[in-house]
């Protein structure tokens, strides 16, 4: 078989893309998962994430970037100054 070169830098979105893009092929999760790791490295992405991916594309959603979502806030305001 042939040995593919491993890209030592990817970002999330581009993995999940590329999750979107293999799952709209109808590949499995865990064939997916291989592939990634194939090219990625072993570090890429663990199995049952790109399985759970592979769910939420099918349960419709289509973007690949995180869904903004509420948290503690970077600074707040204390007695008029701005705490970090």
């Amino acid at each position: 078989m042939e040995r593919r070169c491993v890209l030592n830098s990817w970002s999330k979105e581009e993995v999940r893309a590329v999750i979107r893009y293999e799952w709209a092929c109808g590949v499995s999760g865990t064939e997916i998962h291989n592939r990634l790791v194939e090219v990625y490295g072993p570090g890429v992405m663990s199995k049952q994430m790109v399985r759970r991916w592979c769910r939420t594309f099918s349960d419709g959603r289509q973007q690949v970037e995180d869904i903004p979502r509420a948290g503690r806030p970077l600074q707040m305001q204390v007695s008029g100054r701005w705490m970090t």
